[in-house]
């Protein structure tokens, strides 16, 4: 392996992802993809720094949705990523920075660990290269920046290379390095943990064919001799990366996603040939989506993925089985529980699809919300394709510089002009109110205001560039994200939060508020402990304000702490 050719990978994908996402990309320091899941996941992240010295009970329950506990495993831990954003936040004390370091980091690893599974699958340096590229800067990637979990999908390929190096030689090294990579991708995102159980299986089952055909069927009994003493220890730390989630699950054991929420968030046909409204290639008819509908796997791959199934050779027909049964059956779980199709005037109706059954057979497969996301191994098992697709028409000539004309279609399908963000306070420049509140003694418990169910405001696709000085009482989303941001800073427990996961307590809390500051609201504050609350009137409603402000300056149940006329900080008193 030419470690030369790694090094140029890492560089030439970091200067891509630069690039490609300008101006998004050279303002790292204080901006975010957009305002609701980036700046919840700084806070994560920031929040995984301060307590990982600290203890389990530390990191799992966080200083938001007080007085819940486990509050961490409401989302994705992103233990993962935190491995290499911890080292930022200690030295930076910039949660913005530190994520963003993660999620451009994520193309040329991605990038490098795609070219490791290719080169093992076909020896080719340069088609490896290109490989890489093709995966690290695929649309299911490119148009996930705003979720770190699911663009931390670099450990996916390195799953996939030890589990085919395990059961090609069955050395106990691949089985280690296996379990690794899997505990690496159900720690960066619990969704990779789910989709590649099925995809393993598959795996497994290409490869069961492949030895009943050549009579080695006998040689799973070294792998299995090679694997058995490690599965207890493997099966240990998993227990350690999910107990969160196991916790969660016993505590509340109705959480699951609804098969409404299923039905809302998978992919459809269209998805496969959609881009990005900041895609240079968006002037042509293409369906243009954000976040997870655009799937497009670009005609370069697609053709070049053609051209490696058409020409295989016999040593490669296994590899291309395990790749298309991949790429078939994703894209099947990708259109979730039930699709209707129609060619013209016919049409199916609604049939059920393979992920309805998944769904109702396995319990696990109903914590996930986004069947859509399944698509990252369509792009994965592409650029495999490819590059067999590649490794044959290099082949065909001496030059290695024929790759920089296959790559040069790719990059202008997938190149994005004017990447959006948004920015935001950064640690000298948040609030006066927040600033404030970090130096006041403990106990401090904050509920700030106003506070609404997120069902009761706008989209959330319409609140997501909405700067801090902007905000309205119906950026419900937005409220929350900024606030669970802030609070990365001045360290004080709150009622306020958000997730992936409301619990029904929040959600009653929520409905007693909307008619805050009434005796009732405050008393069902301080019965939970609330010490505190937060004030934001500019964020009210025009026709609020008024009588807000009046109710707080009468009640005897609130006491005057701080006021800057925009936020105000009462504390509640004592019975």
């Amino acid at each position: 392996m030419n470690k030369g050719i790694i090094i140029l990978l890492f560089f030439f994908s970091l200067i891509l992802a630069v690039l490609i996402l300008l101006p998004y990309s050279v303002n790292i320091s204080h901006s975010v993809p957009n305002v609701i899941d980036p700046l919840f996941y700084a806070w994560n992240l920031s929040y995984n720094a301060d307590a990982m010295l600290k203890g389990m009970s530390a990191s799992l329950n966080t200083n938001i949705f007080f007085p819940l506990t486990n509050t961490l495993a409401y989302s994705d831990t992103l233990w993962a990523q935190s491995i290499i954003t911890t080292p930022v936040m200690w030295i930076t004390h910039n949660p913005i920075l530190a994520e963003n370091i993660a999620i451009i980091l994520s193309f040329p690893l991605s990038a490098i660990f795609m070219y490791l599974l290719a080169f093992y699958l076909t020896g080719s340096p340069v088609a490896s290269f290109a490989a890489g590229i093709f995966y690290a800067f695929s649309y299911p990637r490119l148009s996930q920046i705003g979720h770190l979990p699911v663009i931390s999908s670099q450990w996916l390929p390195l799953y996939l290379l030890y589990l085919f190096k395990f059961l090609d030689a069955g050395k106990r090294k691949y089985f280690i390095l296996l379990c690794i990579w899997y505990v690496f991708s159900t720690a960066s995102s619990i969704y990779f943990g789910v989709f590649l159980l099925p995809i393993t299986a598959l795996v497994i089952i290409t490869d069961t064919v492949k030895r009943i055909r050549n009579h080695t069927l006998s040689e799973y009994r070294k792998r299995l001799t090679a694997a058995l003493p490690l599965v207890f220890p493997f099966l240990i730390i998993l227990g350690i990366v999910l107990f969160p989630y196991i916790r969660l699950k016993v505590e509340y054991p109705q959480i699951k996603r609804s098969i409404d929420d299923v039905t809302e968030l998978r992919a459809t046909l269209a998805d496969y040939i959609s881009v990005l409204p900041t895609s240079l290639i968006a002037f042509l008819p293409f369906p243009k989506h954000i976040n997870e509908h655009v799937l497009y796997p670009t005609l370069t791959v697609m053709v070049l993925s053609l051209v490696g199934i058409i020409t295989f050779v016999k040593r490669n027909r296994y590899i291309i089985g395990s790749f298309l049964l991949i790429v078939v059956s994703s894209c099947m779980l990708s259109l979730g529980n039930e699709q209707s199709f129609s060619v013209g005037s016919f049409s199916t109706g609604t049939i059920k699809l393979p992920y309805y059954y998944l769904y109702n057979l396995f319990p696990i497969f109903q914590i996930v919300r986004v069947p859509a996301r399944f698509s990252i191994f369509i792009a994965l098992s592409l650029s495999v394709l490819a590059a067999l697709g590649i490794d044959t028409v290099m082949k065909k000539t001496t030059s290695r510089w024929i790759v920089c004309l296959l790559l040069l279609p790719f990059l202008i399908e997938v190149w994005q002009v004017q990447t959006p963000f948004v920015p935001v306070p950064s640690e000298n420049s948040v609030p006066k109110v927040y600033t404030w509140i970090r130096g006041q003694p403990e106990p401090m418990i904050l509920a700030e205001l106003p506070l609404s169910l997120f069902y009761h405001g706008k989209l959330m696709k319409d609140q997501l560039y909405t700067s801090y000085e902007t905000l309205q009482q119906s950026d419900v989303y937005a409220l929350e994200t900024y606030r669970v941001y802030f609070s990365a800073f001045h360290k004080k427990r709150m009622l306020n939060g958000y997730s992936g996961f409301l619990p029904d307590a929040y959600n009653r809390m929520g409905e007693t508020l909307e008619n805050f500051p009434s005796e009732y609201s405050l008393t069902a504050l301080q019965n939970i402990g609330i010490t505190h609350v937060v004030v934001h009137i500019w964020q009210y409603d025009t026709d609020k304000k008024v009588n807000i402000m009046n109710a707080l300056t009468s009640s005897p149940l609130l006491t005057p702490m701080y006021s800057d006329d925009k936020d105000f900080v009462y504390a509640i008193n004592k019975k």
